[in-house]
This record gives C-alpha cells, sequence and structure tokens, in this order.
C-alpha cells in the first residue's frame, strides 16, 4: 500500500512538472477565426500576408533561394498541407528572404513580391 502511495504521489509530481505544451497555429484554428484570411502553409508552419503590417515594413527583405511553388488553392482546412494556400494561385512561386530565417518568406506574382511571415505560439 505504501508503495503504491509513494508511485501516484510520483506521478502526480511529474505530471505537474512538466512544461505545458505549445503548438502553433493551424489553418484550421485560423480559417475558424478569420475565413478570409491570405494564408499558406510551409514547412508545417502556417505564414500570413505581412504586406500591411508596420513592423514587417520597416526591414528591407530581398528575394533569395526558390523554396517551391504553390500546389493548390484552397478555402478548406481539412488536409491543409505544405505549399497550399488560400488565396495565392496554384504555381506562385515561394522564395526564402535575405534575414536567413524561415520566418519571413515571399511570394512572387507577375514580379511583384508579396511578403508573408509565419505565426508562432507564444
Amino acid at each position: 500500500m505504501r508503495k503504491m502511495l509513494i508511485c501516484n504521489l510520483l506521478i502526480l509530481l511529474l505530471v505537474g512538472c512538466t512544461p505545458a505544451i505549445n503548438t502553433n497555429p493551424t489553418a484550421k484554428s485560423i480559417l475558424k477565426e478569420h475565413s478570409q484570411a491570405d494564408i499558406l502553409q510551409y514547412n508545417n508552419l502556417i505564414y500570413i500576408n505581412a504586406t500591411s503590417l508596420e513592423s514587417m515594413q520597416q526591414f528591407e527583405y530581398t528575394k533569395c533561394e526558390r523554396i517551391g511553388e504553390i500546389i493548390k488553392t484552397t478555402n478548406s482546412s481539412k488536409n491543409f498541407k505544405d505549399f497550399y494556400a488560400t488565396k495565392l494561385e496554384s504555381g506562385t512561386k515561394i522564395f526564402s528572404t535575405n534575414d536567413n530565417n524561415t520566418y519571413t518568406i515571399i511570394a512572387e506574382i507577375n514580379g511583384q513580391h508579396i511578403l508573408y511571415t509565419v505565426l508562432l505560439e507564444g
């Protein structure tokens, strides 16, 4: 009986001390609240059109390596996969940027560059 009590206390202690798991936004969670959101998915992360965000306009981003192209345009959040987008057309080329990270990417449409930034939890 005493061993069982100690085991249960240890389990409660371990469960109580584990950090909460943060999950990044999904297409489903974004489209549920903003059905007209301009998003795309790359590397299992959701990116949102950032051209109108003031915080993004203070930096100058340039197009670097091509990382892929949009495979499908859809407003359905079911089975939303990498290189799926809600507004960008199939075939739109996606590029990395000069900031050397994957938090900002560029979509190119008819020579025009559209900046997308990743949505992360927390």
